[in-house]
């Protein structure tokens, strides 16, 4: 077990959070949230101690880490979409142009500043599979893929906002690390499943044809993690011995078609089969072999194999 048992969670009062809380709760760990957003008191679990403030805010990081005594930090407080004013396309919400940029760049850097203070030497961070540029392409450019499966060394070729700041993010924990000697890790999520969702996911999916497609995946890769999953992901890295001063991992649960990869390559990306012709199995085209290999993830709840709560 790792020493790290005291731990901030950075969005604390969010989804995502509730099941890392959980999860860590039960490996015995001691944990306090961290949000803007107050949590509702029936559903949050009891007990754990929540800090209100801003991550803008380095007063706020600096007082979030002193009243939690953590050792660690779980970060997952975010703005998950981009908010800038793209050609032919509206604002998700009313937000500021700039504020997907601010708050996730600056607020990772702020709570950063705070965690070398108060001497945290171990950081686990939810990055984004867009980091690689899959997510809104802003230019006329497709999102290139040069070879499959994509891994961690693949080449990113973020555009918008939010893709942009999860890459700037990363960046930010590198050199932290670096200069402080602070452990980073950077799991680039894929779209999250959440269990009470369950009946809005499609699985067992058989993706279209598309004759003329060029160019690789723009949105979804068709894999998902299931927030359970990305706890125990989590939890892997807070105790592992084994990783680099930083460390990048993409991180799904599975993907949602039935057939072989390869083979929903050369039908839905046709342009790519070139590229797949080695691939076996149905990981997706985004490959979990790092995460598997040197952090010992299993993903537990993928539709193919469902446990009895999946």
């Amino acid at each position: 077990m790792s020493t790290n048992k005291n731990v901030l969670i950075t969005g604390g009062a969010g989804r995502l959070a509730r099941y890392t809380i959980d999860y860590l709760l039960e490996r015995n760990y001691r944990v306090t949230a961290f949000d803007m957003v107050t949590p509702d008191p029936d559903s949050f679990p009891k007990g754990v101690p929540f800090v209100k403030g801003n991550l803008t805010s380095l007063e706020d990081n600096m007082r979030a880490l002193h009243l939690s005594g953590a050792d660690a930090i779980v970060h997952l407080g975010a703005i998950t979409h981009d908010t800038s004013l793209q050609p032919g396309r509206s604002r998700i919400q009313r937000m500021p142009e700039d504020e997907t940029m601010r708050v996730n760049t600056m607020g990772t850097y702020y709570l950063m500043d705070a965690a070398r203070r108060f001497h945290v030497k171990t950081v686990v961070a939810a990055s984004s599979y867009y980091v690689l540029g899959l997510g809104f392409r802003i230019s006329d450019r497709p999102f290139r893929v040069h070879y499959l499966p994509i891994d961690e060394e693949h080449p990113l070729q973020p555009e918008d906002s939010y893709s942009l700041s999860k890459l700037i993010n990363e960046e930010t924990l590198k050199a932290f690390g670096l200069a402080y000697g602070i452990r980073t890790v950077a799991f680039r999520l894929n779209g999250v499943d959440y269990p009470f969702q369950r009946d809005t996911y499609k699985y067992n999916i058989t993706p279209e044809a598309r004759p003329n497609h060029t160019g690789g995946p723009i949105g979804t890769t068709h894999q998902y993690i299931d927030p359970r999953d990305a706890a125990q992901a989590f939890a892997l890295a807070l105790e592992a011995t084994n990783l680099e001063l930083f460390e990048a991992f993409y991180l799904h649960t599975d993907s949602r078609h039935w057939e072989d990869t390869k083979t929903v390559v050369e039908r839905h990306w046709p342009d790519l089969k070139e590229l797949a012709g080695h691939l076996e199995g149905t990981d997706g085209v985004i490959t979990g072999r790092k995460l598997r290999e040197k952090l010992g993830y299993e993903p537990k709840y993928s539709w193919r194999n469902p446990p009895h709560d999946f």
